[in-house]
Order: C-alpha cells, then sequence, then structure tokens
C-alpha cells in the first residue's frame, strides 16, 4: 500500500487590507514550486481566502509518497 506525507505552504496578503496582490512575486512563487518539485512533493490542491471580496491568503497543498 502507498503512503504519502503532505506538506502545506501559506502565503499571506500584504498588511494592507485592500490590496488585490499578494506580498510574494509570482517568480518566487515560481521559484518554491519548482524546488519542491525537485524534493519530490506535487502539488494537489490550493484554498484561497477572500474577505470583503480580496484574497487575505493562499494555502497550498502538497503531497509525496513515503
Amino acid at each position: 500500500m502507498k503512503k504519502f506525507e503532505y506538506k502545506t505552504l501559506e502565503f499571506q496578503a500584504d498588511d494592507s487590507k485592500f490590496t488585490k496582490s499578494m506580498s510574494v512575486e509570482s517568480n518566487e512563487i515560481e521559484t518554491i514550486l519548482n524546488d519542491l518539485g525537485e524534493e519530490g512533493w506535487e502539488l494537489v490542491n490550493s484554498v484561497d481566502y477572500v474577505v470583503n471580496g480580496f484574497t487575505t491568503k493562499v494555502i497550498l497543498f502538497f503531497k509525496k509518497e513515503k
């Protein structure tokens, strides 16, 4: 039987309540995702939290086989 381990990665929006951009640059996110992929992590889902029409945080869920 296959066994998996799981990891979460959370990105918070900037401190400003009215911002529409995340505090992490897209090329930085790409680098993080590529590094995790090299370690065998697979992105399986993401959830964004929206307050008053603005994204406040995004959580990415990864898994890899043990």
